[in-house]
């Protein structure tokens, strides 16, 4: 909240405080100007009732006009009521009066509706006047004599005293009572609106760290793409000039199928990129069927049998099991985890295995690969994150694999891995 907003909120709180204790200083100022009058015959002072009287008039005129004023012109009228209330009665009882009294709410409008200087600047002043009219008094410049002999012990003077002690101290308490529970309620709004605004930045933080965010991987994205589809892009036309060049059809024969093999590389990079985009927009759908994963294995196998290196075995353990899921995305998981073992095994073998219980159908793909730090066996699962930065593809297959996984009620979990030694990578799927 701005510093003139908590200014707004303090004096609306100062207005609504300094309103209501009017009403309670109108009943004081009646209740006392009725004491008063009644006592005119044993006192003899008419001119500070009549004051007293005035001092009413302009309190009643200040609540009627109350919402007129600016708070800082009620507050001096306020203040200026109570000083003349105080020494009106001390320069005409002196001491005995308690009219001093007033001077702690005058005062206390000073330090609220003013400053801290006004207040100490009002508060020293008042005390040297006290101190200075009580001297007047004891060498008699003031005179305090009442009509009546003896009224100074009567019961009328002591039930005057008690009576004004006890509503001051009343309007003090009623006065610092309401500013404190305003103030409370204020401060309790201002903390929730901090607490909003708390929230708010955090979301604009974390909106700006994923705008952030998606931006450096936009331009990870189009580094990679750059260099992954322009390679095997130069390879076609390159291969496609060269098999016009020559008549040998065992070389055309070759030569074809390098272009075939990274027309595929194209398409299987496109293929991903575009099903990331359908996942982060929210827009891909599943197609559920009954299908025996035998056939799935066999066809990877088919696929994938070719790219394996001679210094490799390539082992699938075929299991017989019905299933009802997406039959493509699930071959497009296998065909990703088993693509990734061959990637990065030269030499050793390469393992497919399944393994189910009442639950869950586990697919684990073993290999003798290069294998994964374990500081990077969580970060493989993130896009465009690629251990080897001259290996072929743009980073994505594991990730979407991961991410498809976990949309079909799955995941896929690195189980076991260590450099030069290979990796162990689970594919755990629920069987219904």
């Amino acid at each position: 909240m701005e510093k003139e907003d908590i200014k707004q909120q303090l004096d609306s709180i100062k207005d609504n405080v300094l309103n209501r204790v009017l009403v309670f200083v109108l009943f004081v100022l009646v209740f006392g100007l009725t004491i008063s009058i009644l006592r005119i015959p044993e006192t003899g002072f008419k001119p500070i009732f009549a004051v007293h009287s005035s001092l009413f008039l302009l309190m009643l005129a200040l609540f009627i006009f109350r919402n007129k004023l600016n708070i800082s012109l009620k507050g001096g009228i306020f203040m200026g009521a109570m000083y003349i209330m105080a020494f009106s009665g001390l320069m005409s009882w002196g001491l005995y009066g308690f009219g001093y009294v007033y001077i702690i709410p005058a005062t206390a409008v000073a330090f609220v509706y003013f400053n801290k200087r006004v207040g100490w600047i009002l508060t020293g002043s008042s005390f040297l006047a006290v101190i200075a009219i009580a001297f007047m008094f004891h060498f008699n410049l003031l005179d305090f004599s009442p009509e009546k002999a003896g009224y100074m012990q009567s019961f009328p003077m002591w039930m005057n005293m008690i009576i004004t002690l006890t509503l001051v101290s009343t309007v003090i308490t009623f006065f610092w009572n309401n500013l404190f529970g305003m103030l409370m309620k204020t401060y309790l709004k201002i903390d929730e609106q901090q607490s909003k605004l708390k929230n708010i930045n955090e979301e604009l933080i974390a909106a700006k760290d994923k705008a952030e965010e998606s931006d450096r991987l936009k331009s990870t994205f189009l580094q990679s793409m750059s260099h992954e589809i322009r390679t095997p892009l130069n390879i076609i036309i390159g291969f496609t000039d060269m098999i016009t060049q020559t008549d040998d059809e065992e070389e055309r024969k070759e030569l074809n199928e390098v272009i075939k093999d990274n027309s595929n590389q194209m398409l299987k990079m496109v293929n991903d990129i575009v099903d990331f985009s359908k996942i982060e927009s929210n827009t891909i759908h599943f197609h559920n069927k009954t299908f025996n994963i035998s056939d799935v294995l066999t066809e990877i196998e088919n696929k994938v049998k070719k790219n394996v290196p001679a210094e490799v075995e390539f082992i699938i353990h075929k299991t017989d099991l019905q299933l009802t899921t997406d039959r493509e995305r699930l071959f497009q998981i296998l065909y990703n985890m088993v693509d990734n073992a061959v990637k990065f095994t030269r030499q050793g073998k390469i393992e497919l295995k399944c393994f189910q219980n009442e639950k869950h159908l586990t697919i684990r793909v073993e290999d003798t690969g290069i294998g994964i730090d374990k500081h990077f066996q969580e970060k493989i699962f993130e896009r465009f994150f690629k251990i080897d930065s001259f290996a072929h593809g743009a980073g994505l297959g594991l990730c979407l694999s991961k991410t498809m996984a976990n949309i079909m009620g799955g995941d896929i979990k690195v189980v076991e891995s260590e450099i030069e030694k290979g990796s162990k990578f689970d594919f755990t799927f629920p069987l219904n």
